[in-house]
């Protein structure tokens, strides 16, 4: 899967916003989004990660490259980031745009990340950072990714994951789009032993960032 370049049919438009409001539309549920990451939520999923010492960072619905980016300005020269999507748009996008030997796409889904990672070479993770929609997916779902981030992860390693506010209290209409209320807290507590939350009203949608240790 490493290099591969995912074909997709249609055309996506040159910018980074652009592209991320075109998927989005088509589907909401899981980006809950209609625009990319800011510098400010990128910053706080960012914080806990010791770029100093990691040597493997995986990160997990990299879309548009906005944390991406921002990962590989603050990483090392010896650390591999491994970016996963299960967006060929996006993916594809994001190896076109981003030229760095460190970085490697990848088209996969994180329920499979042990898998990706052996065929890459890798048995764990110093950092995992996540901006994938927990909120949106199916319990059984969750349980399974969350299992998969905790087995691949470093005992000293930091798996950050953000949620957004609404979220925690959502609107009729938003439950119609797929959004549901649901407590992302609760849930990490119940898979790691330390979770520390900061809220970040700086980006659109406002979020809460999750800092989970073993």
């Amino acid at each position: 899967m490493r290099n591969s370049a995912p074909s997709t049919n249609s055309p996506f438009p040159g910018s980074e916003f652009g592209l991320f409001f075109q998927q989005s539309l088509r589907a909401f549920s899981v980006t809950a989004s209609l625009c990319p990451s800011s510098k400010f939520l990128a910053g706080a999923l960012l914080r806990s990660v010791d770029f100093d010492a990691s040597r493997v960072i995986v990160e997990l619905g990299s879309g548009t490259g906005a944390v991406t980016s921002e990962i590989l300005r603050r990483m090392s020269p010896s650390c591999r980031l491994y970016a996963l999507d299960i967006n060929p748009a996006f993916v594809s996008y994001v190896r076109r745009k981003i030229q760095d030997p460190r970085f490697i796409p990848i088209l996969g889904r994180a329920e499979q990340l042990g898998s990706i990672l052996s065929r890459e070479g890798v048995g764990s993770a110093d950092a995992i950072v996540s901006s994938l929609g927990l909120t949106t997916m199916h319990h059984e779902q969750r349980c399974t990714i969350v299992g998969q981030l905790r087995a691949h992860l470093n005992r000293r390693g930091v798996l950050t994951q953000f949620q957004y506010v609404h979220a925690h209290g959502s609107p009729r209409w938003l439950s119609n789009l797929g959004i549901c209320r649901f407590s992302e807290e609760e849930f990490l507590r119940q898979h790691f032993g330390g979770v520390r939350t900061e809220r970040v009203f700086r980006n659109f949608p406002p979020a809460t960032v999750f800092t989970c240790r073993p």
